[in-house]
C-alpha cells in the first residue's frame, strides 16, 4: 500500500442510470427538458444579436421521414468545445457554460437536462453549428455512456436533437402526446414553437397568463381559466407579488373545504416546472391553489421542484402576508365575500387566527360560534361575559348544551379544531377578559339541590340507582333543573374518562399488568354523575313507587338513555345494560298488564 493518489473507478452506465431513470418522476420530462434546452440556446444568442430569430419545431416521431423526434432551434449552437463540456461531462460546473452566458441566465443545465432522454431513447442524436465554426458537428450519446463526435454539413446556425423511440416509451414520442405535453409544460413561452402534424404546423406557445392583462377588468377571465387549468371554478381570486424572488401570480380560492397542503402551479421563466409544488404555499392556506411564475428561486437538479432553502421560505412568507391581508380587507369592507368564504373555509382561517393576531381579530368578530346562549360571534360573547366559560370537546358541549341552556347557564362550544387555542388566544389579547375550561361535571353545581324532605322522598330510588350501576362507577345523584322534560342526564368529565378507560383496559389485561394498572388508581376518583331530574313528573312518580323491581328496570332504562343522548363511549358494562334494558322494561309494563 502507498500513500500515492488513486481515482475512483467510475460505472458509467450506472451514473447515466441513475441520474436518467432516478432523477426525473416520469419519462414526459423529456419534451420540457429538450424545449427548456432550446430556449435557453435562443437566449444566448439574441444576448449577442437582439434580432435574431427565435424559432423551436418539434416534429413527432410519426411525422418525421426517419421515424426519429426531431427538436431544431435557432439558438446560439455549439462548438467542439462546447459540445465536450456540455454534453460529455456529466456534473460539469463553471460561472460560465457551453453556451457562453452566465448560468444565472437560464433555467436549464444542458447536459443534465438531456439525460432526461434516455427514459425515452437509446441513444441521443445533437447536430449543432455555431457562430464561427467552419463545420457543423454531430454528437451521438448511448445509454452505456459511450458517444462519438464527428463532423456534419449543417449550414444553419442553432441545434437540432434527434430521439428514436424506445419501446413502451414510443407513445410519448408521437404526435398527440408530443402536442398535449408540449401545450402542457410550454405555453405560456415567449418563442415560436411549432409542432409538425400530417396536416401542418400547430403552434403551442405564446399564452400569456391571467394577471398580465391591463386595467381593471384585466382578471375578469379569470374564474374561467381556472376551470380549465385547475378544473374547478374559484370562490375568489386573489393577487400574488414577490419583487425579491420575480414572482408574479394569483391564488385561486378552492369552492369547497380542503384538508390537504396548499400546492402550486409553479412556472420558472414562463415553462412549468411543478403542476403541485407543495412548498411555496404556507401550510395553512388550504383554501387556495395557486398558479405563479417565477425566475429568482432556484430549482432541484430535476427542475420538477423549487429548492427547499432560505429564499424560498422568505417568499413563502410573503404570500402568506398577502394571502392575510386579502382575508382581513374583505373581512372588514365586503361582509358578503367574507361570509360566502367563511362559510366554507373556517378551518383554514381558524388555523391562521391560531398564530395570527390580526385573523385573530377576524375569526373573533366574523365567524358564528355554538353557545348555550345561541349562535354569536367570540367578541360578543366576550362582551356579554368577563369570563368566558368554555368546553374543549364535542362530547362534552352535548353532554351540557340542554341543561345549560334551559338553566341559563354561559358555555361555549370550544370542541372544534383550533377552537381552545383560539379562545385562549383572544384573551390573552383582550384587557379585561378571563377564560375558564368548564369541565361538564361543574353544571350539577348550577343545579338546584333538594331540601331535606325531596332528598327523603328519593332516598329509596337513589339506593336502587347505586345497586343498578355499582359496576359503572357512576355516581347517581338528585337535582332539580330545567327542562323539566329532561328525566336525567350523565355527565362524564375528563378524569372519569381517564379512571373508565383505565378500568376497561385493567379488565382486559392479567399479570403484573394488571397489578401496575391497579395501582394507578385514584385515591379519590371521579366518575361519572347521573342525574336524576327531581322536577319531572315521571322520575317523581317513579320515586313514589313501591315496586323495587319496576324502578330498578327504569333506573336502568333511564340510564341507557342517557348514555345514548350524550353519545358516551360504552364500557361492555353499559353496553349489556343498554342492550336489555328497553325489552326488560316493556316485558314488565306487559307482564304487571297480564296480572
Amino acid at each position: 500500500m502507498t500513500g500515492a493518489n488513486q481515482s475512483f473507478h467510475v460505472d458509467l452506465r450506472g451514473v447515466v442510470d441513475l441520474l436518467s431513470h432516478h432523477l426525473y418522476s416520469s419519462p414526459r420530462v423529456y419534451l420540457r427538458e429538450l424545449v427548456q434546452n432550446a430556449v435557453d440556446a435562443i437566449a444566448a444568442r439574441r444576448e449577442e444579436d437582439p434580432t435574431a430569430p427565435g424559432a423551436v419545431r418539434i416534429v413527432p416521431a410519426d411525422v418525421s421521414p426517419d421515424g426519429r423526434l426531431h427538436v431544431v432551434d435557432t439558438g446560439v449552437g455549439l462548438d467542439e468545445h462546447g459540445v465536450r463540456t456540455a454534453l460529455a461531462t456529466i456534473g460539469a460546473s463553471t460561472k460560465r457554460d457551453a453556451l457562453g452566458m452566465a448560468r444565472e441566465s437560464f433555467l436549464g443545465r444542458f447536459g443534465i437536462g438531456l439525460l432526461s432522454c434516455f427514459l425515452v431513447t437509446d441513444e441521443i442524436e445533437v447536430v449543432t453549428r455555431a457562430a464561427g465554426s467552419g463545420e457543423g458537428l454531430r454528437w451521438r450519446g448511448r445509454d452505456d455512456g459511450a458517444y462519438t463526435l464527428e463532423a456534419h454539413g449543417r449550414d444553419e446556425r442553432g441545434t437540432d436533437v434527434a430521439l428514436a423511440p424506445r419501446g413502451s416509451a414510443a407513445e410519448l414520442l408521437r404526435t398527440a402526446s408530443v402536442l398535449r405535453l408540449a401545450r402542457t409544460y410550454a405555453r405560456h413561452l415567449e418563442v415560436d414553437l411549432v409542432v409538425e402534424t400530417a396536416d401542418g404546423p400547430v403552434p403551442v406557445a405564446g399564452e400569456r397568463f391571467p394577471w398580465e392583462g391591463e386595467g381593471p377588468t384585466a382578471l375578469r377571465g379569470t374564474p374561467a381559466w381556472c376551470e380549465q387549468v385547475l378544473g374547478f371554478t374559484p370562490l375568489d381570486v386573489v393577487a400574488l407579488a414577490d419583487p425579491a424572488s420575480g414572482l408574479r401570480g394569483l391564488a385561486f380560492v378552492l369552492p369547497s373545504a380542503s384538508a390537504g397542503r396548499p400546492t402550486a402551479r409553479v412556472h420558472a421563466r414562463r415553462m412549468l416546472v411543478s403542476e403541485a409544488e407543495p412548498d411555496l404555499l404556507p401550510p395553512w392556506a388550504t383554501f387556495v391553489r395557486a398558479v405563479v411564475d417565477v425566475d429568482g428561486l432556484d430549482l432541484t437538479a430535476s427542475r420538477e421542484s423549487l429548492r427547499d432553502d432560505d429564499s424560498l421560505a422568505a417568499t413563502r412568507d410573503h404570500l402568506g402576508e398577502q394571502l392575510r391581508t386579502w382575508l382581513v380587507r374583505i373581512a372588514a369592507t365586503d361582509r358578503q365575500r367574507a361570509d360566502r368564504f367563511f362559510a366554507v373555509h373556517h378551518l383554514g382561517a381558524k388555523a391562521m387566527a391560531a398564530t395570527d393576531d390580526a385573523m385573530l381579530d377576524v375569526v373573533a368578530s366574523v365567524l358564528p360560534w355554538e353557545t348555550t346562549l345561541g349562535t354569536m360571534t367570540l367578541a360578543e360573547f366576550a362582551a356579554q361575559h368577563r369570563v368566558i366559560p368554555y368546553v374543549d370537546s364535542v362530547e362534552h358541549y352535548r353532554q351540557v348544551s340542554t341543561v345549560a341552556t334551559a338553566q341559563g347557564v354561559p358555555v361555549l362550544n370550544a370542541g372544534y379544531a383550533y377552537d381552545s387555542a383560539i379562545v385562549e388566544r383572544y384573551v390573552a389579547v383582550t384587557p379585561g377578559a378571563e377564560s375558564r375550561r368548564m369541565p361538564p361535571e361543574e353544571l350539577t353545581a348550577h343545579v338546584e339541590r333538594l331540601d331535606a324532605d325531596d332528598e327523603s322522598a328519593f332516598a329509596a330510588l337513589l339506593d336502587i340507582a347505586r345497586s343498578v350501576l355499582a359496576r359503572s362507577d357512576a355516581e347517581p345523584v338528585v337535582r332539580r333543573f330545567r327542562p323539566e322534560s329532561m328525566q336525567s342526564v350523565l355527565l362524564v368529565g375528563d378524569s372519569a374518562t381517564r379512571e373508565r378507560d383505565r378500568h376497561t383496559v385493567a379488565d382486559a389485561a392479567d399479570g403484573p399488568w394488571a397489578v401496575a394498572l391497579e395501582a394507578l388508581t385514584s385515591p379519590h376518583p371521579s366518575g361519572p354523575s347521573f342525574v336524576l331530574n327531581a322536577g319531572n313528573d315521571s322520575v317523581r312518580r317513579l320515586a313514589e313507587s313501591r315496586d323495587a323491581e319496576l324502578q330498578r328496570l327504569a333506573v336502568e332504562a333511564l340510564y341507557a338513555q342517557a348514555l345514548l343522548a350524550g353519545r358516551h363511549p360504552q364500557t361492555p358494562f353499559d353496553s349489556a345494560l343498554v342492550a336489555r334494558a328497553l325489552p326488560a322494561l316493556i316485558d314488565r309494563v306487559i307482564a304487571g298488564r297480564d296480572l
